[in-house]
């Protein structure tokens, strides 16, 4: 007779609520009991003690005004974390208000959501699900891959589609999107490694990874689309019926894993991977014969750039547009690889330097691109200002 062992109990994913009020934890248990097992902290350092010994949470909600280690200071240290699984924690953010500026300033520390104290318990519940998931779903990817690459029966060759087999399946699959009105959308994934000390472009991973990374994206998406390896360090992916911001998900998630999963040996490596996508509404004049080349062209091209400037992550058409301005992506949700081999958390002195540099040179639109990002964490300096010019 088989019995339930603890490894084959199921258990609810954990979510950890920081925040000084006693009733605001208390209604948000509330909210989530049932289908979530909880944590509590009483502030920041709290919560990021239970964090390093607790690798069972999967979503972090957290208030902003705590004694302490407030959440902004909470947010710095998980996104600067030497551990993966700390650094790319899901971190749901608890205002009072629902003003833009406030929300505009969470974002930029790296929150991931914003919910207003009053939040339904439906709404709660629907995003906590979906941020969970998603955890689980890049920890199995990562796992996976270590799973892959340390097998023995990893060999040279992958079984994919050829380029040329790609070519015609993705044409079948934009045709019939193009008659049935649906998406369709193009993924390039390019995979590269990067030393800190160096500026060029980036290396390549060892044949051995680059085969696990084929290997399991041929077995993670779905069985109506297609992925080839189109280069040495590269993989097309072609999709139809699918919303463009899962396709992106989807893209994301990949990435990340790739880029956190224990693949390289060598400590000052790090793992690059970054992921160019193209929907098909982006190429509606193309004409039909030509639009499946102009848009793998353009998933290339952006997959490039991403890698070129050590981005893990997804690269559109905003953030294409902003890599050729010579500005940052401060709406992506990607991995500096240069802050995670060297630690370092984004500065906001270095930010405000290079703003001024760019304005001696003349380069007045990308400031602008950078302002709003930085107008909520200036205010208080130049509020400083104002009151001391009043006296």
């Amino acid at each position: 007779m088989l019995t339930d062992s603890p490894a084959a109990i199921s258990l609810k994913p954990r979510i950890l609520i920081a925040d000084d009020s006693r009733i605001v934890r208390a209604t948000l248990i509330k909210h989530i009991e049932g289908m979530f097992e909880f944590r509590e902290a009483l502030d920041g350092e709290q919560a990021w003690e239970a964090l390093l010994i607790d690798p069972s949470i999967r979503v972090v909600i957290s208030d902003l005004t705590m004694p302490k280690l407030d959440g902004y200071g909470l947010l710095k240290r998980i996104r600067a974390s030497k551990i993966s699984r700390i650094r790319n924690m899901p971190v749901v953010v608890v205002s009072g208000s629902d003003e833009q500026a406030e929300r505009d300033r969470a974002k930029a520390a790296g929150a991931t959501d914003l919910i207003t104290k009053g939040i339904g318990t439906g709404q709660l519940l629907s995003r906590l699900d979906i941020l969970s998931k998603l955890v689980s779903t890049q920890n199995e990817f990562e796992r996976g891959l270590e799973a892959l690459v340390n097998s023995s029966d990893t060999g040279d060759h992958v079984e994919l589609p050829s380029p040329q087999e790609w070519a015609l399946r993705a044409e079948d699959m934009r045709s019939s999107a193009v008659r049935q009105n649906r998406n369709f959308v193009i993924l390039n994934a390019c995979i590269g490694l990067k030393h800190p000390e160096l500026d060029a472009y980036p290396a390549s991973p060892p044949p051995s990874v680059i085969n696990a990374i084929g290997q399991l994206l041929h077995r993670t998406v779905r069985q109506t689309d297609c992925v080839a390896r189109t280069g040495d360090n590269e993989f097309t992916i072609a999709t139809g019926s699918i919303h463009f911001d899962s396709a992106r998900n989807f893209a994301e998630r990949v990435c990340r894993a790739i880029a956190n999963a224990n693949l390289v040996k060598d400590g000052q490596l790090a793992m690059i991977a970054s992921c160019g996508v193209v929907s098909i509404t982006e190429c509606g004049a193309a004409a039909s014969a030509e639009m499946l080349d102009v848009m793998r062209q353009m998933a290339r091209e952006r997959a490039l750039l991403g890698l070129q400037n050590a981005i893990t992550g997804v690269i559109g058409a905003e953030e294409e547009d902003l890599l050729k301005q010579g500005g940052s992506l401060p709406g992506i949700a990607a991995v500096q690889v240069l802050n995670d081999v060297q630690d370092k958390a984004a500065d906001l002195s270095i930010d405000l330097a290079t703003l001024l540099r760019w304005i001696k040179e003349g380069r007045q639109d990308q400031v602008l691109l950078h302002i709003n990002k930085l107008s909520a964490e200036l205010k208080p300096l130049l509020d400083l200002l104002v009151s001391r010019h009043k006296v």
